[in-house]
């Protein structure tokens, strides 16, 4: 990876980006298994926006910021792969590479959902910056899913190569040091309820159930093939899956639907990875604390990401579950979008020094680094947890 001359003014007052880190997958693993407590405190993120990641790229890193199109946007699964597309991919990817190995990360992370259609709905970014690109959330409407005849006519995928470009050029591309982190973008309920619709999935949980298990198992193993065929990636480090199972208060189901029908493959995607000697990490917004035993003792997750301060601060989940498995991130995302410099770096350091101590704790975002952060709060982050 070529070294870079930032913009000295720019670079000054934080301690990132990096000109010439050193990351070290195998001491972050080490952290977060409680195998070592490392001098500064690892760095974890689940997804970081363009809008933050291009001023940094290109004004920070000197790089040139790379537009992607929806024939080579990789987030959905649909690139167009031919010849006249593919220096656009890499050029993006190399993008990526270079942020996540700069900012002083131990991995890279991304996520690529196959091609499942459902119904979303968009609005306009109305990010400071980012106002050209939009948003996409999930309605509670009907998905493409209401019965039995629309199961057998969805366009189900099939796992191919194709699927796994990008996984392979990163893990071919990855300096030295650095791990790849991924997962299939989307969980078997995440997607579950896009093609049923949410509404449409708790009413077929007591109409259908037939059909609920249905959709699940045909998600499960469509997913358990693609995770099967990460496991074979030469750089692969850990399998970081998003589920988002709840919400501010409590599940979006109830924890014993949960049990029955999706826990089961998280934990066969557990055992997979652990056949592999690679940990199993879960992304789970919200409240989830009804089935956290079951995550931990059945499922077999090695880490918890995604906590916020009106339903656990992150201090709380360490004590309660840092001597089974990691606790990743946390730095809540309303107080980094808003809070100005003295009260943040105040924030962010006490949740370093009551999470660091006996490692398997990594510092980040309590979700993600959505459009809307300041690129300069992301930055008081890292540079605090640097220090």
């Amino acid at each position: 990876m070529a070294s870079w001359a930032g913009k000295e003014q720019s670079v000054s007052r934080f301690n990132v980006p990096v000109n010439k880190p050193q990351p070290d997958i195998r001491r972050f693993l080490a952290a977060m298994k409680g195998q070592k407590v490392p001098d500064k405190v690892p760095l974890v993120e689940y997804l970081i926006d363009n809008a933050v990641m291009k001023p940094i790229l290109s004004e920070m890193m000197g790089r040139t910021w790379v537009d992607t199109s929806d024939k080579t946007e990789y987030m959905g699964g649909q690139m167009d792969l031919s010849k006249e597309n593919l220096a656009t991919i890499d050029a993006w990817l190399d993008n990526q590479i270079a942020f996540w190995y700069h900012m002083s990360y131990d991995f890279i992370r991304a996520e690529v959902s196959l091609p499942l259609p459902a119904v979303s709905l968009l609005a306009g970014d109305t990010a400071q910056g980012n106002q050209q690109a939009s948003r996409a959330w999930q309605g509670l409407d009907t998905g493409p899913i209401g019965s039995w005849e629309d199961f057998e006519k969805y366009p189900w995928p099939q796992v191919s190569d194709k699927n796994l470009y990008i996984h392979r050029y990163i893990c071919e591309h990855l300096p030295e040091g650095l791990g790849f982190i991924t997962c299939h973008a989307g969980g078997v309920y995440e997607h579950a309820s896009r093609l049923l619709g949410y509404e449409n999935l708790c009413l077929k949980l007591y109409d259908e159930p037939k059909l609920v298990q249905a959709v699940a198992d045909r998600l499960g193993e469509t997913i358990a093939e693609y995770n099967r065929r990460l496991l074979e990636l030469d750089g692969l480090a850990v399998i970081f899956q998003g589920e988002d199972f709840g919400f501010n208060t409590q599940t979006l189901l109830s924890p014993q639907d949960i049990r029955k029908y999706f826990l089961p493959w998280h934990q066969r995607y557990a055992r997979m990875c652990h056949d592999r000697g690679v940990p199993y990490y879960l992304h789970s917004c919200g409240a989830v604390d009804e089935i956290m035993d079951d995550l931990i003792q059945t499922v077999r997750v090695d880490g918890k990401h995604s906590f916020q301060d009106n339903v656990l601060p992150v201090q709380e989940a360490k004590r309660r579950w840092g001597g089974s498995i990691c606790i990743l991130g946390g730095v809540d995302v309303h107080k980094l979008a808003s809070y100005e410099e003295p009260f943040l770096r105040k924030y962010v350091r006490k949740i370093i020094e009551d999470c660091a101590p006996g490692g398997r704790f990594a510092l980040g975002a309590g979700n993600s680094i959505p459009s809307y952060i300041p690129v300069e709060s992301y930055l008081i982050m890292l540079d605090e947890a640097r220090r």
